[in-house]
């Protein structure tokens, strides 16, 4: 999900996120799964607000400004079954 400048900090992103959590969880799905750029952390800050955990990380898989890129996945549990 992608925020943007003007409108950060404003409980977007933290809404949005609530919502796909809730809606999940009706959908009886057990875990959510999300990728971040390694450096950005910012968004990974978000994710931990929000319960999420590091779960793995992949060197070198992506490649954006002439720069090779790090992508970092976490993981929330949404229920137990």
């Amino acid at each position: 999900m992608h925020i943007r400048a003007d409108a950060r900090g404003r409980g977007f992103g933290t809404g949005l996120l609530r919502a796909l959590l809730a809606r999940a969880a009706a959908l009886n799905k057990h875990v959510m799964i999300g990728g971040v750029d390694a450096e950005n952390g910012a968004s990974i800050r978000f994710h931990e607000r929000l319960g999420f955990e590091l779960a793995g990380r992949l060197r070198e898989v992506g490649y954006k400004f002439d720069r090779w890129l790090d992508l970092v996945f976490l993981q929330r549990r949404i229920q137990d079954r």
